[in-house]
């Protein structure tokens, strides 16, 4: 396997401080490299430079292959005086790396040198000087990792306006395929939002997450044009105050303000020469701190119902959300809601697009629980499916008798149905009904949508702004990959640039390339690498179960290195459930597979205490009290600490054996939180031991036991001996 050495971010990384350099002038210290070009020596595809300055901890920059020296540059576009510079790797080893700052990018002064090899993984050192290039290159990994570098901090001086804007969460009214809503807020002056049509008005809205105090907005249009537009702020989406308010001829517009907000809403009203809505960079100056992170990044815990196949009333469910944020949970996924065929997969072909399931509730128990959950800070979203009807619905029923009738109707455009059937002869399904052959992917009574008809590719967008209209928090699609005739093209006008206009988080359930991320826009996919559940009586395979019956989880970190962090990044997270396919498993083993999941880094679901659709039996319910309290336990852990966020880094740190166990450093997104985890494969009680040095762990210390929410064993010196149990686990909050 390809071994990539990367950086870490340190535990400071993304504060900032006000201090007093030479000369007296008041400046701030922050990290520079964050918004500043970065260039390198090479990178494998998805893993670019810039990877290592973008301010997130999980992403990194690699090499294209283990050849060294290699380097990364740094342009911080002019010279600036440095105070530290820091370089983070993925793994711990012992590196052998320069850093050096120029000011014309000839002449280099050593800042940190370590060629002779240092055992860590983060490195930071005090600097004195000014300059505007920062170079690192790595000469030598004693484990044979490529050089790479999670993040390559450089902090210095900054007496500039902070555009708080940057990475906010935006969405829009519409957008153009290539021009979503977040290329506004991206610092990319060669990207931007564009309506998805010329038609005015069109708004472009941006959440900075908290309340911050704005003193200056300015808005920069792709072309020069008499443009009339007004920018409105407000902390509760629904009173706006007017911030600036132009009809005039310019590109880019500036006004000094005064107000604090947590919402920026652009609407764009009229163009002098037609261009169309736009912003190329929608920039917000004041003071606080904004969120740039999702939802789905940065909290797990999903509970996931499926009501039609339960016969679970909605209102049941609402009647549930304080125990089940109590427990833990911090999001729930139904699926489906809408109404559709009981005796096939839970509900999942489609009755009715636009109704909720009568067995199940009505419309307005749907919207109740939507705001009964969001008024807990619990995230809703909904598996749905725009893939295939059922074979009883009113709208296949009309498509068949339109297709035997020659009639040329809406329904019967939205199903492909043919006098005879066409390539792959074992998808094509006789109707009697239709006298011809319609195509149904999984099964003969579920029709597939026809994404060859424009008039079914646009209902499909009209279904799901209906169901993101309702307030839902994200959609899970159903195998959209195979979709009937779709591509990339259609999958993204259908489906995933509709709900990037909402931000919303997109789940692409049964597929698994990065290219579902970076091409076809999902933001999350299954990590099928840890956890391939099979349909019952088959058990699937798990990763992570295979370690624990074979005591050896030695190799549990290559195979996260290959999907989870490779999803990541590409832009995505994982999401990840136990197998329960190993029925009966034993509980104690069972605890470790949950301790693992809920603290790798992945977004953490159960299935209302079921396996998947359709499970022959409930497991959790026969779980010992103890043990049942357990898992509650660590529910709540994995939202005890951002550290344990699905977004972040993991760096496995050495144990004493790591054919035996298995321990990792976690990190969120920003850096700002470190979590340490410990997991004995063993079934016997064990002595773990981790060398702590270079990790960026401090010592002496008391951490958190987040498990038990109570002090965990002091860490005393860089090495640290735990106790742990049979199949164990220590999850520890530390600084």
């Amino acid at each position: 396997m390809r071994r990539i050495a990367a950086l870490v971010l340190a535990g400071f990384i993304g504060t900032s401080a006000l201090v007093v350099p030479a000369g007296g002038v008041v400046a701030t210290v922050r990290n520079l490299a964050v918004g500043a070009t970065a260039t390198a020596s090479d990178s494998l595809t998805k893993f670019e430079p810039g990877k290592a300055i973008d301010g997130n901890s999980s992403t990194y920059w690699a090499a294209s292959n283990g050849a060294k020296p290699k380097w990364l540059r740094v342009d911080l576009g002019r010279a600036r005086q440095l105070t530290s510079v820091e370089q983070n790797f993925k793994d711990v080893d012992t590196h052998s790396f320069l850093i050096e700052g120029s000011v014309d990018g000839a002449g280099w002064t050593a800042l940190l040198d370590r060629r002779s090899g240092a055992r860590g993984q983060v490195f930071t050192q005090p600097v004195a000087g000014t300059y505007r290039y920062v170079r690192l290159t790595i000469t030598g990994s004693a484990a044979g990792y490529w050089a790479g570098s999670a993040e390559f901090v450089i902090n210095g001086y900054d007496d500039e306006p902070r555009n708080l804007a940057r990475g906010v969460s935006a969405t829009s009214s519409s957008l153009g395929p290539g021009y979503e809503p977040f290329k506004a807020v991206d610092g990319d002056p060669a990207s931007y939002w564009g309506a998805e049509t010329s038609s005015m008005p069109q708004w472009l809205m941006l959440d900075l997450g908290n309340d911050i105090a704005v003193s200056r907005i300015e808005q920069s249009f792709v072309d020069n044009d008499h443009w009339k537009f007004r920018i409105e702020g407000s902390r509760d989406k629904s009173s706006w105050q007017t911030l600036m308010d132009k009809d005039e001829t310019g590109r880019v517009f500036g006004q000094d303000v005064s107000g604090t907000y947590r919402y920026i809403k652009l609407t764009v009203l009229s163009s002098g020469a037609g261009h169309w809505a736009c912003s190329q960079e929608l920039k917000v100056f004041g003071s606080g701190e904004p969120v740039t992170t999702k939802w789905w990044e940065s909290r797990s815990g999903v509970m996931r119902y499926y009501p039609i196949w339960q016969n679970l009333r909605l209102d049941t469910i609402t009647a549930q959300l304080d125990t089940l944020k109590a427990r833990g949970f911090r999001a729930i996924e139904l699926s489906p809601v809408n109404d559709g065929d009981r005796d096939l997969w839970a509900g999942l072909p489609v009755m009715n697009l636009y109704t909720i399931d009568p067995e199940i509730g009505t419309m307005q128990d749907f919207e109740e629980l939507i705001a009964a959950a969001h008024a807990r800070d619990l995230k809703v979203t909904i598996f749905t499916n725009p893939g295939y009807a059922s074979i009883n619905s009113p709208y296949f029923q009309k498509a068949q008798d339109d297709f035997r009738n020659g009639v040329q109707s809406l329904e019967r455009s939205w199903f492909d149905i043919r006098k005879q059937p066409g390539e792959y002869p074992e998808l094509w399904h006789y109707s009697a009904r239709a006298q011809g052959y319609y195509w149904g992917t999984w099964d003969a009574k579920a029709p597939s949508f026809n994404y060859s008809s424009q008039t079914w590719l646009d209902e499909a967008r009209k279904v799901l702004r209906f169901w993101m209209d309702k307030g839902v928090d994200g959609i899970a699609l159903d195998a959209p990959n195979v979709y009937h005739t779709t591509t990339v093209a259609k999958n993204n006008y259908a489906i995933t640039d509709v709900l990037r206009n909402y931000d919303a988080f997109m789940n692409g359930e049964g597929v698994r390339a990065p290219e579902f991320i970076y091409d076809w826009h999902y933001n999350s996919l299954q990590d099928y690498d840890i956890t391939q559940w099979a349909v019952p009586p088959g058990q699937g395979s798990s990763a992570i179960l295979s370690a624990i019956d074979s005591g050896d989880p030695s190799g549990l970190e290559n195979t996260l290195k290959n999907y989870r962090d490779l999803m990541v990044n590409a832009g995505g997270i994982t999401q990840t459930a136990p197998n329960w396919g190993r029925t009966n498993y034993p509980v104690d083993r069972r605890l470790l597979e949950i301790a693992m999941l809920t603290s790798m880094g992945t977004l953490f679901y159960l299935h209302n205490d079921y396996y998947t659709i359709l499970p022959d039996e409930q497991e959790i319910p026969n779980l010992p009290a103890a043990q049942r309290a357990t898992l509650d336990k660590l529910m709540r852990a994995q939202n005890a600490s951002p550290a344990l966020a699905p977004l972040g880094l993991r760096v496995r740190i050495p144990t004493n054996d790591d054919h035996k166990f298995y321990a990792y450093k976690r990190l969120n997104k920003s850096g700002t939180a470190k979590a340490l985890v410990l997991l004995n494969f063993q079934g016997t009680p064990q002595t773990v031991s981790v060398d702590l040095t270079g990790t960026g762990i401090a010592v002496p210390q008391t951490p958190t036991d987040l498990v038990e929410s109570q002090s965990g064993p002091p860490i005393t010196g860089t090495t640290y001996q735990v106790q742990l149990p049979a199949y164990g686990f220590k999850v520890l909050s530390v600084q």
